[in-house]
């Protein structure tokens, strides 16, 4: 039995090499998808957190979160404030439907009281590219319905 291994070390130890090299390869894959699960968790948090927040300055403040008149509360001495809360809302929601699409239907929710004031000249949003196809069909789905603030 030694003699075998005494002719076959060569062989053995090439052996050995690509094992411990696949066993790297291995590990360094699973700590990319450690890392990977990690980002998306906390990502997923951050957004929660985000949401949360949107939610609690919702309660703080009923007059910004469904205003009888948008376009009025814009003009008002709290349009800064209005303007501000519906940046939040939409903050929100892009951290959201980043991690999580299905939470689509909720923020259209969440901004129909705002439509007029989204649907006018007076905004400008702004939102990260993944959230244009969902801030496009909410403007297409009703903005020629309402008034607008001018």
């Amino acid at each position: 039995m030694m003699g075998w291994f005494r002719n076959n070390t060569a062989q053995i130890e090439a052996g050995a090499a690509v094992v411990t090299a696949l066993v790297a390869v291995a590990a360094l894959v699973g700590v990319k998808l450690q890392l990977d699960a990690a980002d998306e968790i906390q990502r997923a948090q951050s957004a929660r957190d985000a949401y949360r927040a949107h939610l609690a300055l919702a309660v703080a403040h009923p007059a910004l979160a469904d205003p009888v008149d948008a376009c009025a509360l814009i003009g008002s001495r709290n349009g800064a404030s209005y303007a501000a809360f519906v940046d939040h809302l939409l903050y929100s929601a892009e951290q959201m439907l980043t991690v999580d699409p299905s939470w689509e239907s909720t923020f259209a929710e969440e901004l129909e009281p705002h439509r007029a004031y989204m649907c006018s000249s007076v905004v400008s949003i702004s939102y990260d590219a993944a959230m244009e196809p969902f801030i496009t069909r909410f403007l297409a789905e009703g903005c020629d319905e309402v008034p607008v603030c001018e």
